[in-house]
């Protein structure tokens, strides 16, 4: 358990979508194959994006929002053109996973995932700001999610 309660809530809503999501399912009709070929490519892109960013961050990686103490700001890689790569490419991910499944409830559940990043991030970038004087320089000069 992590020392804030916040983060906690973030990461324990953040893990019981991803688990509503994989137990879902989806249909089957001749309109899904028109989705597979554009869900492969999201899921292939959006896969590359999260474990490059995961590789990238090191010893900073956490699931939680809140910095670890031994935390340093670093700004190069993919981290150098968005502030959060790893949410943006896991709703990359899940959006092909949905368009793969053609399913509505995932699709769904993408959304609310989309909307929970949003707000677990505002609430890193306030922690990321009060340990790093530069973060506010750096959120300047790049996109939140997706390049400026």
């Amino acid at each position: 358990m992590h020392k804030y309660l916040k983060d906690n809530i973030y990461v324990g809503l953040q893990f019981l979508l991803i688990i509503i999501f994989f137990i879902t399912t989806g249909f089957d009709s001749t309109f899904t194959t028109l989705l597979k070929y554009p869900g492969l490519i999201l899921i292939i892109g959006g896969s590359i994006v999260v474990l490059t960013s995961m590789l990238q961050l090191k010893s900073n990686l956490t699931a939680y929002p809140t910095p670890k103490e031994t935390a340093f700001l670093y700004t190069g890689g993919l981290y150098g053109v968005v502030r959060h790569p790893i949410y943006s490419g896991v709703v990359i991910l899940f959006l092909g996973l949905s368009f793969v499944s053609a399913s509505f409830i995932k699709l769904f559940i993408t959304l609310i995932l989309m909307i929970l990043f949003h707000f677990k991030s505002e609430y890193e970038e306030v922690q990321l700001s009060q340990k790093f004087d530069e973060y506010k320089q750096y959120k300047t000069r790049t996109g939140k999610f997706f390049p400026n």
